[in-house]
Formats: structure tokens, C-alpha cells, sequence
């Protein structure tokens, strides 16, 4: 097969990893940023051409990264799929239901393949889990916490950090969100730097999120309840354990068996982009499509709206960013 024309607009910090990726597993014709001395820099570390000009880079690609602030997906993602460009859009994939709407019908009608980045799906633990076939779960709970970055603050916790356990959740889940209610703090800026939402999904999964981006050391943990077991993933250290019932006993828990799998370390971002490449080949699918990107968008726009009401309604002096 011949090997995919490929690009990336947008080479910020983590969109100069994904021109990294691209050029080791498929043609990287180029990048696209509007800081035009980024763009060369990460075009000369990586011996492709630096645009000057996003349409020109367009016409010479069959597949693209979008990287750049949320507020520009929806003019660059449809600009890309008029020329029948296959798009990957980083998360969150628009700013608005409406962007997100507009781009999942063009790309039906140009029939150019549209992914999200939703990269957790991509971290090995939440492939195994999603490979044993496991029933809906009862209960998650979740943690993402990590220190302050600067860089990111074009969008509020909830969209940095928060969403991508609603992702999952709603993935684990296999069920339309139900209900939503959440609190949150404005620490540091004037937008939500603390957030905590309880989500219930329509088959009665329930799932208790917490995210900050003012702490000192990251935690990214989650922990998902069935019936007869649970499973406790560590997303920093690709680490999954299962605790289920029966004649073992874990110390201070009695009846209980504790198997941890072992699990290979992979390059979650590599293998986002290689299902994503895979697809626009015809030779599977991609890891979160555009409509799965607005669902979790959906439900990151839920909990804003509900943390934003609580600010409100606690006469807190900052704004929610909602």
C-alpha cells in the first residue's frame, strides 16, 4: 500500500508530537501553524515542508491532525473535509454542538473519515478492558489531577482534563448520558480549575469524576465496579489490577482475589494515529469517531453548564468560563 499523505495543523507542544508520529509511520508532507517560525522549526527537526498557507497544505494530504486551540477545529476541520481531507481532531472536537453537528455531516457527505483524539482510549489498560467484552458497569469512579500548565488555559478544567473520563465513561458505559450534577472552583483563573460531577448514564451506570489542574503531583486512577469484581487502573504507570470475589485475601479484605495483568507499555499516541491512519486505508476503525467526540463534548458542555450554576448560585466571585 502506498503510504498515506499526511500533515499537521497546529505544532504546539503536542501538536509537534503528532508531526512526530506521522513521520515515522506514514508520508508527513508538512505542517501548518500560524506561528510561522514554530512551524519551521518543527519542519526542519523532522524533514518536511513548513506552509505558509493551510489551504496549500490541504490540496497535497489525504489525512490531517488538527492541534490547534479549540476555538479553530470547526473552520480548519471543515475546510479539510470540502477537499476531502480525513480529519483527526484533537479533543475537545469543537467548541460548540453546533460545530460538531456541521462537521459530522459534511464529512458523511464528502465520505472522508472523521476521528477525535480522545487518547485515553488508546492507553493499553483501556484496550485490554475493552477486549474482555465486560458488561456495562455499575459504578466508576475517577481521578485526573494534574499541576498547573499555563498552556492550556484557552479552555476550562472540564474540557482539559475532565473529558476525557466522560469519554470513557460513556465507552464503558455503552449508554446516552442521563443526568448530570456537578460542582466546581475557579482557584487560579477565571475559568473552572476544580470540578467534581456526579453522571448518571441511561442504563443506570453512575460515575463520581473529579478533576483539578492546581495540585502539585498528577494522578490519573480510575476504578470500575461490576457485580462480582472491580478493576483499579493507573493510567500514569499502565498498571490494571482486578479484585474480584473469591478464596484469596487481600490484605485487610477478606474473600477477595487480586490478579494484576501484565500488560506490555505502548505509545498510546502512536497507536491513535495508526487506527486513525488504518481507517482512512479501509482497514478498520478509528478509536473514537466524530460522533463519539460529541458525546463526550456533550457531556463535558453538561457538566460547564452545571458548575456554572453552582458558581451562580454560591455568589462565587469568579466566572465558570460557561
Amino acid at each position: 500500500m502506498t503510504a498515506l499523505r499526511t500533515g499537521v495543523v497546529g505544532v504546539g507542544h503536542l501538536g509537534r508530537f503528532h508531526a512526530q508520529k506521522y513521520a515515522r509511520i506514514s508520508q508527513l508532507q508538512g505542517v501548518y501553524d500560524a506561528n510561522a517560525e514554530r512551524a519551521r522549526s518543527v519542519a526542519q527537526e523532522l524533514g518536511c515542508r513548513a506552509y505558509d498557507d493551510l489551504q496549500e497544505l490541504l490540496t497535497t494530504v489525504d489525512a490531517i491532525s488538527i492541534v490547534t486551540p479549540t476555538l479553530h477545529h470547526h473552520a480548519v476541520a471543515r475546510a479539510a473535509i470540502a477537499l476531502g481531507v480525513h480529519c483527526l481532531v484533537e479533543k475537545p472536537f469543537t467548541f460548540t454542538l453546533a460545530e460538531a453537528d456541521d462537521l459530522l455531516s459534511q464529512a458523511i457527505a464528502n465520505g472522508v473519515v472523521l476521528a477525535v483524539g480522545q487518547i485515553e482510549r488508546a492507553q493499553v489498560v483501556m484496550q485490554h478492558l475493552r477486549e474482555q467484552g465486560f458488561p456495562a458497569p455499575r459504578y466508576i469512579e475517577a481521578e485526573r489531577l494534574a499541576p498547573f500548565k499555563p498552556r492550556s488555559l484557552d479552555v476550562d478544567v472540564i474540557m482539559d482534563l475532565m473529558i476525557h473520563d466522560l469519554d470513557l465513561v460513556l465507552m464503558l458505559g455503552a449508554s446516552p448520558l442521563q443526568e448530570v450534577r456537578a460542582v466546581g472552583v475557579a482557584a487560579v483563573t477565571d475559568q473552572a480549575d476544580m470540578a467534581n460531577a456526579w453522571v448518571t448514564l441511561a442504563n443506570g451506570s453512575v460515575a463520581n469524576l473529579a478533576a483539578s489542574r492546581v495540585v502539585r503531583e498528577a494522578v490519573r486512577r480510575m476504578r470500575i465496579f461490576w457485580p462480582d469484581r472491580y478493576a483499579s487502573v493507573d493510567f500514569m504507570q499502565n498498571r490494571l489490577t482486578f479484585y474480584r470475589r473469591g478464596s484469596g485475601q487481600v490484605p485487610g479484605i477478606p474473600g477477595v482475589q487480586e490478579e494484576v495483568v501484565d500488560l506490555q507499555p505502548s505509545d498510546a499516541l502512536e497507536a491513535e494515529i495508526s487506527a486513525f491512519l488504518a481507517a482512512v486505508a479501509g482497514q478498520g476503525r478509528v478509536l473514537c469517531s466524530g460522533e463519539e467526540g460529541r458525546a463526550a463534548l456533550a457531556a463535558a458542555l453538561a457538566v460547564r453548564q452545571s458548575v456554572g450554576a453552582f458558581l451562580s448560585e454560591s455568589n462565587y466571585p469568579h466566572s465558570s468560563g460557561a
